[in-house]
């Protein structure tokens, strides 16, 4: 029986896509071993944009179904836990175009930094493919952006993070405008920071890392806008 040449090249992409749901980390790699390629969407990531904080690098394509599925988890992730310090980039390895990535990025409403021709050290054989790096630059998980694997090993990456840098923050929240506290961005994620300074613009957050976050005060919520403006008229106030 024949198959037709059409057929060959489906079978062909869906082989390419499955992957275990994850590989044992068993290369030791670092981000800093990535070449990241051009920025097509969003800021440049350089090292020092990621020292001390949770990466994760994900390989997808337009034209390949589970990839665009993780987006919307992916982008939920992201505004969740950017605050918290996780990074997360986004790296097209299917050759698409700008014009063609942008209605899938806009509908699954990501905002972090999309790349195209990221190269590392692990070759990527399958797509979807997440790496998950912790706050030293080492890999920690290697496998698919779905299921509790990946969730997990990102939610482990920011709890150590936190945990390490907890001291430092303690010690630097009794010199701050307001003290550590939930905060609501814009978009209903929490943000658990202390308030270091703030003006009409921008307000900078001392993070539980106690990392110094500068974040646009259009980007909170109403009510911790209206907090931050009061805590700032009081303190000029104060004599």
């Amino acid at each position: 029986m024949k198959i037709l040449p059409g057929i060959l090249s489906s079978l062909a992409v869906l082989a390419a896509m499955v992957l275990p749901a994850s590989h044992a980390a068993e290369k030791k790699a670092k981000f800093s071993d990535w070449d990241l390629g051009k920025v097509v969407f969003g800021e440049k990531v350089g090292k020092k944009d990621v020292k001390g904080k949770v990466v994760v690098l994900e390989y997808w394509g337009v034209k390949c179904p589970p990839c665009v599925a993780s987006l919307p988890h992916l982008a939920e992730m992201d505004r969740e836990n950017r605050d918290k310090g996780l990074v997360i980039i986004g790296a097209e390895c299917q050759g698409h175009s700008k014009d063609e990535m942008k209605p899938l990025l806009e509908k699954a409403k990501v905002d972090y930094t999309i790349v195209e021709g990221a190269e590392g050290p692990i070759d990527v054989t399958g797509i979807p493919r997440v790496f998950v790096f912790g706050t030293d630059g080492e890999l920690v998980f290697d496998g698919r952006p779905s299921g509790a694997e990946f969730d997990k090993a990102v939610k482990d990456a920011l709890a150590t993070a936190e945990k390490s840098g907890g001291e430092d923050a303690t010690a630097e929240v009794a010199g701050n405008l307001i003290e550590q506290r939930a905060w609501t961005n814009a978009s209903g994620g929490s943000i658990r920071a202390a308030v270091k300074s703030a003006d009409d613009k921008t307000v900078t957050f001392v993070m539980a890392n106690g990392k110094s976050v500068e974040y646009a005060l259009e980007k909170l919520s109403e009510e911790s806008r209206k907090t931050i403006a009061e805590a700032v008229e009081k303190s000029k106030a104060t004599p």
